[in-house]
């Protein structure tokens, strides 16, 4: 009997967290670029599009919420974007250190949350584990894509 109420009380906890799993890119498209279902739809399939006004607004608020960067900064948090993309599966920081450091390079001055997701997205060390993580993490968003009906 004490067993059954163990795994009751499991299951209650494991559903808890699943209700909890929150989806930083879809709450910040509602925020800032809901009614561009377009530009949210090829971003959900990972096709590199214009972005539409407040599109570095959405892609900031996404990087930050999702602690790879903080308000203000242009430097991304390596070790936060490298600890989540081993949580799901990538464990790879040297490809990673080095897109991100080519994308600075290329970059320059011009770096932010939205030139870094498009280095992520094109470059081949790293673009598959990039997507895998964002289509789990981010499910709501990349996953269910609501933007594409």
């Amino acid at each position: 009997m004490e067993c059954l109420l163990y795994v009751y009380i499991l299951g209650i906890l494991f559903s808890l967290s699943m209700a909890l799993e929150v989806s930083h890119f879809y709450i910040c498209s509602t925020d800032y670029v809901a009614s561009e279902r377009n530009f949210l739809c090829h971003t959900a399939n990972f096709k590199l599009v214009s972005l539409p006004p407040k599109g570095d607004e959405f892609f900031d608020c996404c990087f930050q919420t999702s602690e790879w960067m903080d308000r203000g900064s242009k430097e991304l948090k390596t070790n936060k974007f490298v600890s989540d993309m081993k949580k799901y599966g990538f464990d790879k920081r040297k490809a990673i250190e080095k897109v991100v450091q080519s994308c600075k390079t290329e970059m320059r001055d011009k770096i932010n949350s939205w030139a870094y997701f498009r280095c992520f997205v094109m470059d081949q060390r790293i673009s598959s584990g990039f997507k895998k993580m964002l289509k789990i993490k981010e499910r709501q968003f990349f996953t269910e894509k609501p933007f594409c009906k």
